[in-house]
């Protein structure tokens, strides 16, 4: 299951049914609109049609299309690295006498419980902002729709 902003899922959505085609599996043809514009199959007048994806499929809806796209075109990233990032950004070095320690590990060597939740609620913020998606546990940057 896909977790984005709405507007992330309308813009998936709406490339989904671009790229897909109108397909009845009964006849196991692809549909073309009539004349009115409508799309039922020309061979069994059905309107309950499949949605294909050439060289990938047929199946019924668009989520099975935007989890594909996601997979081949999104960037899987590493929350956990992402945060690592941002606390040593806007934190100073841990010193130590003249030892210094980046901020991100120390905070995941001393307490790793405060660092998982500190990094989920990151990933999480991230995926409220639209600059994230999650798909099945994994998260994906998709240049041009979560910039």
């Amino acid at each position: 299951m896909i977790e984005a902003t709405d507007n992330i899922k309308e813009q998936l959505t709406e490339r989904a049914y671009e790229e897909s085609h109108p397909f009845c599996y009964s006849d196991y043809k692809r549909v073309e609109a009539n004349e009115d514009g409508e799309y039922k199959c020309p061979k069994c007048v059905s309107d309950d049609l499949m949605r294909e994806l050439e060289g990938v499929g047929v199946e019924w809806g668009t989520d099975w299309i935007v989890e594909h796209m996601v997979k081949e075109e999104g960037e899987e990233v590493d929350t956990a690295e992402l945060y690592r990032d941002l606390l040593d950004e806007i934190y100073e070095p841990i010193k130590f006498g003249e030892l210094e320690y980046s901020p991100a590990m120390v905070l995941e060597s001393v307490d790793t419980v405060a660092f998982k939740m500190g990094c989920n609620e990151y990933a999480d913020s991230e995926l409220d902002e639209g600059r994230l998606i999650e798909l099945n546990g994994s998260y994906y940057s998709m240049t041009g729709i979560t910039d």
